[in-house]
């Protein structure tokens, strides 16, 4: 259901370069849907001049298509040379799924856009429209009202704009306007396109049309009728799939049946449905970032995901966010995700200061508890709801002495669950602290222990979701320090007799003579491994951190979600790191704006299907929740 189009020379600058890469969009038209009330919806016509606001009587047919035998070619829906090439910055074909091409979330969005934000998209792309049918022009098409049915809500008609159709079609049958432009562009060219021909237009969503060079069906030509069919034919597909979800199924690579097929196990509903629309999945050929395909390689549903991952950000992967309006309630709504039920224990930690909780995380993982954050001498009032109401604990382990939290708040805690366990794992200083966590959470025989710095807190942070999720304890040193201080080396060698140390952080956190002295430490006459993993800045570290500890492995393990925080602050991410471990899913610490284009490449690595942003927008912002990568 497409016509063939041919894009070359895609650069991209990441890890790996898609160079040279042709995607050659579907080959074969899919069974529409029958159209409602056909017989009542003229053919759009687009005008050469903007009309009034007002609507109008639907115009008719300004021209009577040719019949199937006439001697005019017919009209072509390939681009000029040289249109429609997408800036694939940050785009990497690594991180294609063919199983899981996008979200249900990301496709049935129907109020993704409205018809300005679509306006605004479309001028964005084409900012000088060369002839008077740019999508992005003032341009109006004469639209018919269609009556509801089973698919798609009522559509009222009029003179509109190409905005407002892919606008309102995407509201009426409940399709994302994001996934129809991403459509468009694939099938026709038409978003970027400064001068489209009427026969594109007549194309525009490959709707009912062929790869022959054949107009489309008379029925379903015009701009309109393509967006509205489009969307209503993804929507059907959304009530009644057409391809088994969860089950393998035999996808072919290409029209001709000795190219193959290969089993996919479809993971969502509108995956299903793009397969549907363009029955084919990329060879490896296709997906080679060296090659540009051979003689079985059919690059219609890969064509869709990097231009809507391009335009929109990944379209397989759902981004959601738990936020509050203080660092406390982001921690009550984090505890709550966890744990909706309740809890037998729950630990609480300085809100003010990440000394003293930087080792809390993975103790309250191993004891299966979240982590809350306090005031030193008041419980905030949404922590002292979910302790009394939602989470009911039996037991409350108060992290750090009474400087950071004082025993005001230990009475409070008391009123809030009479009669409950409060212990206080304290210690002179935060390297005590830390001690004391390790040892009462972890008992010997640990397989191992992250050892971070204590002077900063990014690293420890990053450590920590990883430590809950494998069992390991965060220890904290003091970084500067040449060499490993005796309580250090009796809680490692003596109290938790680990035999593998990961020291999380570069030189400037942990030095190397620190590093040095610990490989000297020694566990029944063997000494103990010491390895560093670390970043030239605290983002590379965390992304390291966590790659080591979660990335895809061969027996086939999906971390397949993966929670983001700030990392210019500790509390999102400190109370995280609870959630995080428990949920055996990666904690990375990303900028504030944006995420690394190797974060964005190594999602794939995570096999992730949602990203959880941890924290408000003041802390993530926009270009995080798109995962917009960084320049």
């Amino acid at each position: 259901m497409s016509t063939t189009r041919v894009w070359k020379s895609l650069s991209l600058k990441t890890a790996t370069v898609v160079a040279g890469l042709s995607l050659t969009v579907g080959l074969v038209a899919a069974a529409p849907l029958p159209t409602p009330d056909a017989t009542t919806i003229p053919t759009p016509v687009a005008t050469t001049s903007p009309t009034p606001e007002a609507p109008t009587t639907p115009a008719p047919e300004a021209t009577t298509p040719a019949p199937a035998d006439a001697t005019t070619p017919p009209a072509t829906v390939d681009p000029p040379e040289g249109e429609a090439e997408p800036n694939l910055f940050g785009v990497n074909t690594y991180s294609f799924r063919a199983d899981d091409i996008i979200s249900d979330k990301n496709m049935y969005n129907g109020g993704a856009l409205d018809a300005a934000g679509v306006q605004s998209f479309l001028t964005s792309k084409v900012p000088a429209c060369a002839n008077s049918m740019c999508l992005a022009g003032p341009h109006r098409f004469s639209v018919p009202s269609v009556p509801q049915d089973s698919h798609c809500n009522a559509y009222t008609g009029g003179s509109q704009t190409a905005a407002t159709i892919i606008a309102r079609a995407g509201y009426a049958c409940g399709v994302s306007q994001k996934a129809l432009l991403a459509l468009i562009e694939k099938e026709s060219g038409l978003v970027t396109s400064t001068a489209p021909t009427e026969g594109r237009l007549n194309a525009a969503t490959g709707y009912d049309c062929r790869d022959d060079g054949t107009e489309c069906d008379p029925a379903t030509r015009g701009f309109f009728n393509q967006v509205y069919n489009a969307a209503r034919q993804l929507k059907s597909d959304f009530q009644n799939p057409r391809l088994p979800i969860g089950s393998p199924t035999a996808v072919r690579y290409h029209p001709d049946e000795t190219c193959g097929s290969a089993p996919l196990t479809i993971r969502t509903k509108a995956t299903a449905a793009l397969y549907k629309y363009t029955p084919y999945q990329p060879n490896p050929a296709a997906l080679d970032s060296t090659s540009e395909g051979d003689a079985c390689s059919s690059f219609g549903n890969l064509n869709f995901w990097v231009i809507y991952t391009d335009w929109f950000g990944y379209p397989h992967i759902d981004v959601d966010r738990l936020e509050g309006q203080t660092r406390y309630e982001v921690a009550v709504a984090i505890a709550k995700e966890a744990y909706p039920n309740g809890a037998e224990t729950v630990f609480l930690a300085f809100g003010g200061g990440y000394a003293d909780a930087l080792s809390a995380g993975p103790a309250a993982v191993k004891l299966d508890a979240p982590l809350l954050l306090t005031s030193t001498d008041t419980v905030p009032r949404g922590v002292a709801d979910a302790i009394q109401l939602s989470l009911r604990p039996k037991k409350i382990v108060v992290v750090g002495g009474s400087n950071s939290i004082s025993e005001r708040v230990v009475e409070q805690l008391g009123e809030l669950r009479p009669g409950v366990a409060i212990e206080r794992w304290g210690g002179a200083d935060r390297y005590e602290v830390s001690r004391t966590v390790a040892a009462k959470a972890f008992g010997p025989s640990n397989a191992g222990a992250y050892v971070a710095t204590g002077t900063t807190f990014p690293d420890a942070l990053s450590a920590s979701g990883a430590g809950g999720a494998t069992n390991r304890p965060v220890v904290l040193v003091y970084g500067p320090a040449t060499s490993v201080d005796q309580a250090t080396a009796t809680l490692l060698q003596t109290t938790l007799r680990v035999r593998n140390v990961t020291i999380a952080g570069g030189p400037n956190s942990v030095s190397s003579g620190l590093q040095s002295s610990l490989s000297g430490l020694r566990i029944d006459g063997s000494s103990i491994s010491v390895r560093r993993i670390s970043g030239a800045d605290r983002y590379e570290a965390s992304l390291a951190i966590n790659l080591d500890a979660y990335a895809f492995d061969t027996t086939g393990v999906r971390r397949e979600r993966v929670f983001v925080a700030t990392g210019l602050n500790f509390p999102d991410a400190l109370a995280g790191s609870a959630l995080a471990g428990a949920k055996s899913s990666p904690l990375v610490v990303v900028r504030s704006t944006c995420v690394s284009p190797e974060f964005k490449l190594n999602l794939q690595k995570f096999r992730a299907e949602r990203v959880t942003l941890l924290g408000g927008p003041n802390s993530l912002g926009a270009g995080v929740e798109s995962l917009t990568a960084c320049p």
